[in-house]
């Protein structure tokens, strides 16, 4: 029996980071490498919507043992293979909130296809006929206090759709903090454009982060996606004036467009 859990652990453990491993050198490319790229050691960082964790891996190295990983998932099968990817790698700087963040406190009706479901959401228009629901507890990033929040310097957020409700929910953490925030929103969305006015109104500007290009975040040249037919999501990068040269190297802020840097 022990052989058997042993050898359960080892292939579970060989697929969690083969796709890390994807998501690194195809799937996202350019974000994890902006992300690792960034200096994070010893700050602390956000995964919001963690999902199966890939993030949280590569967080863990780039913010080192002396930082902090936060991760947020309301799922709670996610939760729990999070927590135990935390055990197999001994990740003891990871804490795992089993909660969605909003801008508001309670619960909401989370929908989904099917357990780990990526695009599971809060968002009532997305909600499709054969989602399944459940009911999760939901909070707002202001909410936690701001002690939970030493040193932070990276959001990650990909909450399908429900992006602008987070950075409303969590406006006074931003404001303190000044973090380098990563997000997925999808152009179509009337809502992006709001987001793009959220940070703009806190001094921030960013960049589009699409194949291997950094756009003007507003994407002026209507640049299409280097996948054919590829529509809707896409990943932005927003920071203060203060992160370039500090959070964000100089060598890497040259590689931005001149444009996404007119705070």
């Amino acid at each position: 029996m022990n052989d058997m859990v042993a050898r359960s652990a080892f292939i579970d453990n060989a697929h969690f980071l083969v796709r890390c491993l994807r998501y690194r050198f195809r799937t996202e490319k350019l974000q994890i490498k902006t992300m690792m790229r960034l200096r994070l050691r010893g700050a602390t960082v956000l995964d919001i919507g963690a999902n199966k964790g890939i993030y949280c891996f590569w967080m863990m190295r780039a913010v080192g043992p002396s930082g902090c990983v936060i991760a947020f998932e309301p799922q709670p099968e996610m939760r729990d293979s999070i927590e135990r990817q935390k055990l197999r790698f001994d990740w003891r700087n990871l804490r795992v909130m089993n909660v969605a963040l909003s801008n508001s406190d309670g619960s909401m009706k989370l929908s989904r296809q099917r357990i780990g479901d990526g695009s599971a959401t809060l968002e009532v228009e997305r909600r499709r006929s054969t989602d399944a629901t459940l009911d999760v507890q939901v909070t707002r990033l202001d909410a936690m206090g701001d002690e939970n929040f030493p040193n932070l310097k990276f959001i990650k957020c990909d909450v399908e759709g429900h992006e602008l409700n987070v950075f409303l929910g969590g406006e006074e953490t931003i404001r303190r903090h000044r973090p380098v925030v990563q997000f997925e929103s999808t152009v179509t969305d009337p809502r992006t454009r709001q987001i793009f006015k959220f940070f703009r109104g806190l001094g921030y500007s960013g960049v589009l982060l699409l194949g291997n290009r950094y756009l003007h975040y507003a994407n002026p040249d209507a640049v299409p996606h280097y996948k054919f037919g590829m529509v809707g999501h896409r990943d932005f990068l927003f920071f203060p004036p203060e992160a370039i040269g500090t959070t964000i190297p100089s060598d890497l802020s040259r590689q931005f467009p001149q444009t996404a840097l007119n705070f």
